[in-house]
């Protein structure tokens, strides 16, 4: 790592321990509503209708605030959520486990193989690839480990599906030989029906990604990230992952059903309830509108969840 990314790295670690902090006291002190105003209008410049949402991210920023399913924070777990899947009836989808650790220290190295992935269950964008042990640095691993079992990871933009009980998983390293890199496919289900496949590619480098319908026609806007300027090959297993991504978000307003296909096989990858935290711009601006009308919001649940978060954090003191 050159110096300048270094630098950069610390930069970021500074402030989102800043960010974690802040964010904590808000949401324990009763006002998890200001992390998500304060949050939506770092990314938009301007303040989220909570009152009358109509868009795709505002919609998601009332369901941090107002929706619950206890099920979402089974799912919500890197570890956890495997038992959903099963239930579901598609426990051969699964990548497999290698292990489970309460903490980094309980890990032995020796023990896995040449190569491994390690994560913590219980958030987001945090991994530790290991393609090679003889120049893995398994110090810095067990260090960032440690750090990230120790945050709280529902303060950071208001995802409360992130609270409860947390492991370290460490799985299978996962490759296409075939294809030469991991292509990663996000369903966009709104009350159990997939609607738009958000594509991922380009994963080793800078991630680019693409949006299609269900009949795999490459559609004209994006979220964030850079489009791949590419049209890719319709997937072999396209109808199959339709059809596992209507099983395994049945009931849910709102969420992406993540898959990978590897050399013919589909592998499991993640639920996610807050695509980007209900964070990522829409270009154009009106697939932000169109994306909205399609999550359809249920009552306020009572309590909240934060309110829930906030009395059983009481109940440990």
């Amino acid at each position: 790592m050159s110096i300048k990314s270094k630098l950069h790295s610390q930069y970021v670690e500074i402030m989102n321990e800043r960010l974690y902090k802040h964010n904590r006291k808000l949401a324990l002190s009763g006002h998890p509503e200001e992390i998500v105003k304060e949050m939506y209008f770092k990314a938009f410049g301007k303040m989220p209708d909570l009152e009358n949402p109509k868009t795709y991210n505002e919609k998601l920023q009332w369901m941090k605030l107002y929706w619950y399913d206890e099920r979402a924070r089974i799912c919500a777990s890197k570890h956890f959520v495997r038992d959903y899947v099963k239930q579901k009836g598609l426990g051969d989808i699964l990548i497999p486990q290698l292990g489970v650790y309460k903490s980094a220290d309980e890990i032995d190295f020796d023990a896995l193989p040449d190569r491994f992935v390690l994560k913590p269950s219980h958030d987001s964008g945090h991994i530790i690839i290991c393609k090679d042990k003889s120049t893995f640095d398994r110090q810095k691993a067990v260090s960032d480990l440690n750090k990230w079992m120790k945050t709280d990871y529902e303060f950071m933009s208001g995802e409360w599906q992130y609270h409860g009980d947390r492991v370290i998983v460490c799985e299978e390293y996962m490759e296409d030989k075939k294809v030469g890199e991991l292509l990663d496919y996000k369903f966009f289900c709104f009350s159990g029906k997939p609607e738009l496949c958000f594509f991922c590619s380009d994963r080793r480098h800078h991630v680019k990604s693409d949006f299609y319908d269900m009949d795999w026609n490459k559609q004209d806007f994006r979220w964030l990230y850079e489009p791949s300027g590419k049209v890719f090959p319709r997937p072999e297993n396209l109808e199959t992952m339709i059809k596992y991504a209507e099983i395994l978000s049945e009931g849910f307003p709102h969420v992406r059903v993540d898959f990978y296909e590897i050399e013919g096989k589909i592998y499991f990858g993640e639920l996610t309830f807050f695509h980007g935290g209900g964070l990522g711009w829409f270009k154009p601006e009106e697939i932000d509108y169109r994306l909205g009308d399609l999550i359809k919001l249920p009552e306020k649940a009572s309590p909240t969840p934060w309110e829930m978060i906030i009395r059983e954090n009481r109940e440990k003191k």
